[in-house]
């Protein structure tokens, strides 16, 4: 298991991200190791490829009030139990989101461009990506690097049993569709071809994780309680942006199971995990023909209805919590 720590949600140079190990179910833990660069560390992903275990994440900057990712770095663990030196890869200044390793290629959803901008038109460019050994990684079409350019970013993803792909994207900067999401699909083998919905849906899952369980996808992702993020006001594209996010960090929030209608290109909301405040980044990890491991953060769970900003500046910090969905096996 992996995590950022620092004083409070926002960025900062004294972050640090720390590694351990369980050998015995979760029972203990040993520490593997711990990893500090004097600047802000966010989006540990664990990536298994070849019998080599390869841990990715991304360098930001020291201020909390802006958002300049520098690097996405990798370290590996070498057969010893060592970690090798960190080295970055990939774009610069991009921002790696989801990382799943399905037919044996590990595949990565990424971004980069003027995330928060205050200009009027955002130009984020998202990018899905392929890798045999870990360490190399190129597009999973060379002809279309770039598979969405506006206000998209943490886009999950996973494979239907068909092989084609399907995508729930955050559109929290907005642009000609809308705020909020989509839920999009490309066809194998034009993987990089996504097909998205000409609006989005006005409702904002941030932290986007996406896991198949039969032919059925679901989602875990940022409920936001009071919402839509879209309040569909007929205000300039920059002043909907700042004033959606100011609403937004004023409401509660929940970590949430979702289904998704692959038929309708709908979220449906299932069940809400113990969270509260600042919560979600959720990972999910199967453990057997039926059940998932859920790993979560969130704030105290004795104040359900705090805010999301007072949940991120809190002194009482957040917890990590695992739970264990079960399903019914289709008949």
């Amino acid at each position: 298991m992996a995590w950022r720590t620092s004083e409070t949600h926002w960025a900062s140079e004294s972050t640090e991200m720390y590694v351990v190990s369980s050998v015995d179910e979760m029972q203990g833990w040993s520490f593997e190791t711990k990893i500090s660069i004097g600047a802000d560390l966010r989006e540990p992903r664990f990536l298994v490829i070849g019998g080599e275990l390869f841990l990715y994440y991304f360098e930001a900057g020291t201020s909390m009030v802006s958002f300049t990712p520098k690097n996405m770095w990798r370290t590996q663990r070498r057969p010893d139990g060592t970690w090798t030196e960190p080295v970055t890869f990939g774009r610069p200044e991009a921002v790696p989101w989801d990382i799943k390793l399905r037919g044996g290629v590990g595949y990565m959803t990424s971004d980069a461009g003027n995330h928060y901008t205050a200009s009027p038109e955002s130009t984020i460019e998202v990018y899905f990506e392929k890798t045999l050994n870990g360490i190399d990684w190129s597009p999973v079409d060379p002809q279309q690097v770039v598979s969405y350019r506006g206000g998209v970013s943490e886009v999950a993803f996973e494979f239907d049993e068909d092989g084609s792909a399907w995508f729930v994207t955050r559109n929290e900067d907005g642009d000609a569709t809308g705020f909020g999401s989509h839920v999009c699909r490309a066809e194998a083998p034009k993987l990089a071809d996504w097909d998205c919905p000409d609006r989005s849906d006005p409702e904002r899952y941030d932290s986007p994780e996406l896991f198949r369980h039969g032919n059925k996808l679901y989602l875990v992702a940022r409920r936001d309680i009071g919402g839509p993020f879209d309040q569909g006001r007929d205000i300039p594209l920059s002043q909907a942006r700042l004033q959606y996010a100011l609403d937004y960090w004023t409401r509660p929030k929940r970590t949430a199971i979702y289904r998704v209608d692959k038929q309708a290109r709908k979220i449906v909301h299932l069940l809400d995990l113990p969270s509260a405040g600042d919560t979600a980044f959720a990972s999910v990890h199967r453990t057997g023909a039926h059940t998932f491991l859920v790993a979560n953060y969130t704030s105290p769970l004795d104040r359900p209805d705090i805010s999301w900003s007072e949940g991120q500046g809190s002194s009482r910090g957040t917890q990590i919590y695992f739970v264990t969905l079960s399903f019914t096996p289709d008949l």
